[in-house]
């Protein structure tokens, strides 16, 4: 509960400005497009051509034959329901604190932040789990989604030029130039090791079209053109990075428009009941991630930190 006496912005000497310095890198949350669940087991349909690798020509007058037709296949993700609480004194609503805003809506807007970057957390590190009376079940992030293309390479592994292309290639022999991969997701130790790349004319460009402010690099081989971006949530073996969910260094790559936010519930501000002098309040949002594109991304894991 926050109380006057832990309010470091009640007003004395303070500008009326409160920086935000919250480090809420959220671009999945931000940049992938979004639909609908219709229920907790979110299921869609997923089709694929296998390209031929050899052709028979028909003789002359011959009868038709026919092949074995294959049936879409049917993906399953569960939604994630994730809460943050605030919770704010009658007596601190009735001060005057450094901002001018009211003490219980800037603990909204801070619990909406927050909710954010664990919604970012579990859009890549969600481990799919049905659940149990009194545990709540859990969506599959990228992590744990992307297998057609996952490859774990021998720990402490140096990411080169060449492996970066191959990879962008073997994307694009799964799915051709419209499907391969066009993102890339890695802990800051990768991006810096491709800052360096040469071959592939490493440029930045403005996202802000994008909803994004930082810039981006891309990198362009054969296969197309791909955005490469630090994640703060990508594993990484970093001992400064606490947020990372695993031992192993990541390399994510997807194709952005292939993946969605699907959502049964919106984050949305919900007031509770009153038990006291003091206001209480939960930021609630229920979702799950619908990946259209899984066969086209790619995975690897076992890099060494710095690349």
């Amino acid at each position: 509960m926050l109380t006057t006496f832990e309010d470091t912005s009640r007003r004395e000497d303070l500008l009326s400005i409160i920086g935000d310095v919250t480090p809420d890198d959220t671009p999945l949350a931000t940049m992938l497009k979004t639909s609908t669940a219709k229920d907790t087991v979110h299921q869609w349909l997923e089709d694929y051509i296998t390209p031929p690798t050899s052709v028979s020509s028909a003789s002359e007058g011959a009868a038709a034959t026919y092949a074995a037709l294959d049936q879409p296949s049917r993906i399953v993700n569960l939604t994630s329901i994730l809460t943050e609480t605030f919770r704010v004194s009658g007596t601190e609503r009735a001060t005057n604190p450094g901002g001018g805003q009211d003490p219980l809506d800037y603990q909204a807007g801070k619990a909406l932040r927050t909710w954010k970057m664990k919604q970012e957390y579990q859009l890549v590190n969600g481990s799919l789990s049905s659940g149990v009376s009194g545990t709540g079940a859990d969506m599959a992030g990228l992590i744990n989604v992307v297998t057609t293309l996952y490859t774990a390479r021998n720990s402490g592994t140096s990411l080169s030029e060449t492996e970066f292309q191959d990879m962008h290639q073997h994307s694009w022999e799964k799915g051709g130039t419209d499907n391969a991969f066009d993102l890339v997701l890695v802990p800051f130790g990768l991006k810096r090791k491709i800052d360096g790349f040469t071959a592939g004319a490493t440029k930045y460009v403005d996202q802000s079209d994008k909803k994004l402010t930082q810039p981006v690099a891309i990198y362009e081989t054969s296969a197309g053109v791909a955005r490469i971006m630090q994640h703060r949530y990508v594993p990484s073996s970093a001992a400064s990075i606490a947020t990372a969910a695993s031992s192993a260094v990541r390399f994510l790559d997807l194709k952005e428009d292939l993946f969605r936010v699907a959502y049964l519930r919106r984050p949305f501000k919900e007031m509770l009941a009153k038990d006291g002098d003091r206001e209480n309040g939960q930021i609630v949002g229920e979702f799950t991630l619908e990946y259209l594109g899984e066969r086209t991304s790619v995975c690897r894991s076992g890099y060494a930190t710095t690349g």
